[in-house]
């Protein structure tokens, strides 16, 4: 968290106090169901215990510069301008929403609307951190008013009276005129009609009509019939004579294969399955990387509630469905198999819950089952210990004169700061050649992939419940039962 300006408290600032105490409770909100981004917008303003200086601070990091939107080149100027204008927005929005469904008190909402209008007092300072907007001074001030438009001066009435004068002098001139015109007209003469005499019309002579000769018909040569052939006889076909029945002799039934299972690859392999069983194992696997990520970004800061959490929280999520799918894949497993189980639940160390022998594995699929995190109340668990899990679990095969295999479940990277994971992957391959590890990678983290290449396993990503069975199943076919028919 980074100071960004330290001003004196004035006498008639103290009403805004009032609102800058409820700073926590109204990013609670906006957090909740805007992303952190719009939060961020307004920095954290801190009263002093003299009562007399406050100062605002932002918790994002880099180099903060006050924006001067008249010293800046137009497109940097209207992009931190349009989102201060877009989050301002938002934020109303959601507060009419809220309220509208009872979700907020009319108190709160009266203080987001205040929250909102504070960003345009006229003691706001707008500075600039990684092209990211934060105000400060916010609420301490008055809004700023756009300028009023400059009053209309009235119009003289003597002067609308004025320009009549000359038009009415127009009209009397043009009625003077028509009444000279209407009375100095003489009415035009009328030529008198010349009587002509009636002119004859003769007769038209009918026109000859022309008589068209009929065609006569033509006589069309008659043709002498042909004579016709008769057909000649088909030929009479031999009867077929029947060759005797030929007797088949019966082959005998080719022998029934016999199966048996084998083991791949080599005999006797040893197998540990390394289980992720930490706090981040509980989300959804219905809610996407950008939501977690959000989620997280206020989990640390503890400004997540109770609802929210659960919500995150539902079924079904990624433990339920890796417990169900490593239970189903334990009895595919070759019956000559040993198999070990590593638990990551928390920091410093992983729990080595050593070998389950074929007889045993009822008792496995138990222990996996009953696997829980540790409780949100316990800070000083819940992290993924990936290093010393791996460690653990590469000493308890040998992977070099046995083909050794490890099933790694995780959903993150290590969190506990005990280790390289892929330095120490290099070196498990060069002192265990044997060894292979498969990775399941929950949710695409990535953060495992370097030790599956390093022992020349694979990574199998899974983003969905059905992605996540069948990467597992897939992850274990190098050591499930073969049937060999010979």
């Amino acid at each position: 968290m980074q100071r960004l300006a330290r001003v004196p408290l004035q006498q008639e600032n103290q009403a805004a106090v009032a609102l800058l105490s409820h700073y926590d409770e109204l990013m609670q909100i906006i957090v909740r169901y805007l992303p952190p981004s719009t939060a961020t917008l307004f920095a954290r303003p801190e009263v002093q215990s003299d009562g007399k200086i406050i100062e605002w601070y932002s918790e994002l990091e880099g180099q903060a510069y006050l924006f001067h939107a008249n010293q800046v080149e137009k497109q940097q100027r209207d992009s931190v301008l349009t989102r201060i204008t877009q989050r301002l927005t938002a934020i109303e929005q959601l507060n009419a929403d809220l309220l509208k469904k009872g979700l907020i008190s009319p108190t709160q909402s009266e203080r987001l609307r205040l929250l909102v209008e504070g960003a345009s007092h006229d003691t706001k300072q707008i500075y600039v951190i990684n092209n990211e907007p934060v105000i400060t001074g916010w609420g301490m001030g008055q809004k700023v008013m756009p300028p009023a438009s400059p009053p209309v001066a009235p119009i003289n009435p003597a002067s609308r009276t004025r320009w009549l004068w000359p038009f009415l002098f127009l009209l009397l001139l043009l009625g003077l005129l028509l009444w000279w015109w209407l009375n100095t007209k003489q009415p035009a003469k009328t030529p008198e009609a010349v009587n002509s005499p009636p002119v004859l019309t003769q007769p038209k002579v009918p026109e000859p009509v022309e008589v068209v000769k009929p065609n006569e018909p033509k006589v069309e040569e008659t043709k002498p019939l042909e004579v016709v052939p008769p057909p000649k006889p088909e030929p009479v076909a031999p009867e077929k004579v029947d060759d005797p029945p030929k007797v088949t002799e019966k082959t005998p039934a080719p022998p029934e294969k016999v199966c048996s299972i084998s083991t791949k690859p080599g005999e006797n392999p040893q197998m540990v399955i390394v289980f992720d069983n930490s706090r981040s194992m509980l989300y959804s696997l219905l809610e996407s990387k950008q939501t977690l990520a959000d989620f997280e970004y206020r989990w640390v800061r503890y400004l997540t509630s109770a609802e929210e959490t659960a919500h995150i929280r539902r079924s079904p999520n990624r433990l339920e469905v890796a417990k169900q799918s490593s239970a189903s894949i334990i009895n595919s497993i070759a019956k000559t198999v040993d198999i070990g189980l590593v638990e990551l639940k928390g920091c410093p160390t992983a729990n080595n819950h050593g070998y389950y022998s074929p007889a045993k594995r009822k008792q496995l699929r138990a222990k996996i089952n009953a696997m829980q995190p540790a409780p949100d109340s316990d800070e000083n668990s819940g992290g993924t210990p990936l290093y010393s899990g791996l460690k653990q679990a590469a000493a308890m095969v040998d992977g070099k004169k046995r083909d050794g295999f490890i099933l790694l479940i995780s959903d993150g990277e290590d969190s506990c700061e005990t280790g390289d994971v892929c330095a120490l992957a290099q070196q498990i391959a060069k002192r265990q050649p044997r060894l292979k590890i498969n990775v399941v990678d929950i949710g695409g983290a990535k953060a495992a992939n370097c030790v599956a290449k390093a022992t020349k396993g694979k990574v199998f990503t899974a983003n969905s419940q059905k992605q996540l069975v069948n990467m597992i199943n897939q992850a274990v076919k190098p050591i499930t039962e073969v049937e060999v028919c010979k």
